[in-house]
């Protein structure tokens, strides 16, 4: 397994990740399945290698906040790893690398509608929560965002 320092995060497409996505998130859905987010107006996929099969994977794309209104945001969305390589850092390392890519656009913060099982992920990240909790997709989910520096 790749040390978690060693992850190759790059730039990818949605067909490439979308399995991942799928069998992760909406695993109910058939294989092959469009998902949400995947053609989004400026929408970027990443995802964390390991040789080359995907093993972490999100897409990013701008789209305004929601509960802070009026501020430069980009949405995270689809942030999907297998269950087998969590633990090891290539969640984080895609999360640093979508915060940098919507930082280079001059984008004040990057939010996202987490589940609530990826919470404590998301605040070790720097992630906040606002509200309360609600569902979306028979899901728990949270609010949360994060201010970007520059």
């Amino acid at each position: 397994m790749t040390p978690a320092t060693s992850w190759d995060v790059r730039i990818t497409d949605a067909d490439t990740t979308r399995e991942l996505r799928r069998a992760v998130l909406r695993p109910h859905l058939t294989s092959g399945s469009e998902l949400p987010g995947d053609h989004e107006p400026g929408v970027i996929h990443l995802a964390a290698f390991d040789g080359d099969v995907p093993v972490s994977a999100c897409l990013i794309f701008p789209e305004e906040c929601p509960w802070l209104p009026g501020r430069s945001a980009w949405r995270l969305r689809g942030m999907a790893t297998d269950q087998l390589r969590r633990g090891n850092g290539a969640g984080a390392a895609l999360v640093a690398e979508a915060q940098q890519l919507a930082l280079a656009s001059n984008t004040q913060l990057i939010w996202c509608l987490a589940r609530l099982s990826a919470a404590g992920f998301y605040q070790r990240q720097g992630w906040v929560v606002t509200g309360e909790e609600f569902e979306s997709v028979g899901v728990p989910h949270l609010r949360m965002h994060r201010e970007l520096a520059g």
